[in-house]
């Protein structure tokens, strides 16, 4: 969606179409677990399918923009899209009389992956730099995250069964919990580029994680200032899908990831934590941080509460 789209805030008060069909329509969006969900079971979604389907019929083509629960989201009527701007996440939306709400055994790949090819472990998709996905996650890491630096380039790692596991994670969690959303946050980690491709067929790993002043686990951080200390310089090529390479011959870059990160409910960690409720049989939290207040650092100690999404590749 760019800056050229015709858009409009969210208000419910105004009215100037009604639906003629004596029939409710109502709209749904698709939730990680591949089942449609209407939007007035949406968490961070105030408006209800009436409100939607005033707003479409007025046009159809429109864009909706607005705040909820402190972030903002555009709502994309002629891509029947919606946006968390923040993040850059986007699910799809749909409008229906009745849609089938049976939840399938394996979670849809997120609408934004492409050329999905399932005999790869895992794709390296480049995004061009015209692409509002592309804007959305460079705007993240240098508005949020902070980083000051050149970008070279933004990759969108497509791995379906790491994001299986982390969807399947999520919904073990919510039934176990009792809840209808886990909390998640899109975090940095910096690292080598020869760990790239470990990381993007596997995982984070916890035999590799370091022993921190936070717990034994695998470390996050707000901001990709703090990440990039952690990130090494190289003169590597980043190898993408279909041969492609990201940087010149002899070119010094850095990577990091930007994840997203199931935190839940959190605790301060301690030097020598293997999770976050050590010597219980019950898990309260979900993970560790420097500070319950204000946490810049989340230690994870489950790799299924991670999904690797983007890679950032700068200098």
């Amino acid at each position: 969606m760019g800056d050229n789209d015709k858009e409009e805030p969210m208000d419910t008060s105004e009215t100037t179409s009604e639906t003629t069909s004596e029939t409710p329509l109502f709209w749904y969006y698709l939730g990680d677990c591949g089942r449609w969900h209407r939007f007035e079971n949406h968490p961070d979604n105030p408006l209800r399918s009436e409100d939607m389907e005033k707003y479409f019929g007025r046009d159809s083509k429109g864009v909706l923009q607005g705040l909820s629960s402190n972030r903002r989201i555009k709502i994309d009527f002629s891509a029947m899209i919606r946006t968390d701007v923040a993040t850059g996440r986007q699910i799809r939306v749909q409008r229906g009389y009745n849609i089938e709400r049976g939840c399938c055994c394996f979670s849809a790949p997120p609408v934004l992956w492409e050329r999905v090819d399932p005999t790869c472990p895992y794709q390296l998709i480049p995004l061009s730099e015209l692409d509002a996905e592309y804007k959305n996650v460079a705007h993240y890491v240098k508005t949020d995250g902070l980083l000051d630096r050149s970008i070279v380039s933004i990759s969108r790692i497509q791995n379906m069964d790491l994001w299986d596991m982390y969807c399947r994670k999520k919904k073990q969690l919510m039934r176990i919990k009792g809840v209808k959303e886990i909390q998640e946050k899109m975090l940095f980690h910096g690292t080598e580029i020869k760990n790239v491709d470990g990381i993007c067929t596997y995982n984070f790993d916890l035999g590799f994680s370091r022993t921190g002043a936070y717990g034994n686990g695998i470390y996050f951080a707000k901001y990709a200032t703090f990440a990039d200390r952690y990130s090494r310089s190289s003169t590597d090529q980043l190898p993408l899908y279909g041969g492609e390479t990201r940087g010149l011959p002899g070119e010094i870059t850095k990577v990091i990831f930007l994840a997203r990160v199931m935190v839940g409910k959190s605790t301060v960690g301690q030097k020598g934590f293997q999770k976050p409720d050590p010597g219980s049989s019950k898990n309260s939290h979900d993970s560790c941080v420097n500070d319950s207040a204000h946490p810049t650092i989340f230690v994870i100690f489950n790799p299924n509460q991670i999904y690797p999404e983007y890679l950032i590749q700068y200098k």
